[in-house]
């Protein structure tokens, strides 16, 4: 399989890579490596001008994000056998953005908000949605990044506060 450019994201322990790449069109892809080396190459129902995936757990789900036909950004988990899920943050406009997953299935990430500004959110496994802002952020447009949930669901990422500096946090369960 030619894959044309890769760009490696993501290992779970197992030895599974997910990732994205260009095609030799230019056109981006999703792909899951098998530890025993087998490329699948994927893209998001719906998925016009890209699938993005960021994260991958244990069991072999993989999240990340797509862009379709009006260039709005959703998130998704991608299921072992291949089912995607698009989902977008209630009250989201534009951007869902995963960037995470746990072993438990809970994904985090950042997505615009029609009030403004970027915010962070847990989604579980069942489709429930935290939304939160680190106090001392830049609310009501806060600028907030989910970048990691552990086994545990605690959630680190960074966020700007009002002097436009950039603090880092760990989000509790």
């Amino acid at each position: 399989m030619n894959i044309g450019i890769p760009f490696i994201g993501v290992i779970n322990p197992a030895g599974a890579i997910a990732g994205l790449y260009y095609d030799t069109n230019f056109a981006l892809h999703g792909f899951l490596r098998d530890p025993e080396g087998t490329f699948t190459s994927f893209d998001a129902p719906g998925a016009v001008n890209g699938t993005l995936p960021s994260g991958i757990n244990p069991a072999g789900t993989i999240t990340g994000q797509y862009q379709d036909a009006s260039l709005a950004l959703h998130g998704y988990p991608r299921a072992p056998d291949g089912t995607f899920t698009a989902f977008d943050v209630p009250g989201s406009i534009f951007q869902t953005g995963p960037s995470a997953i746990n072993p438990a299935g809970t994904i985090v990430g950042s997505f615009q908000a029609e009030s403004g500004g970027l915010h962070g959110f847990a989604r579980a496994s069942g489709g429930t949605f935290r939304t939160f802002d680190p106090p001392g952020s830049l609310e009501p447009d806060a600028f907030t990044f989910a970048t990691g949930v552990n086994p545990a669901g605690v959630i680190t990422g960074w966020y700007i506060d009002p002097s436009f500096l950039g603090h880092g946090y760990l989000r509790m369960p």
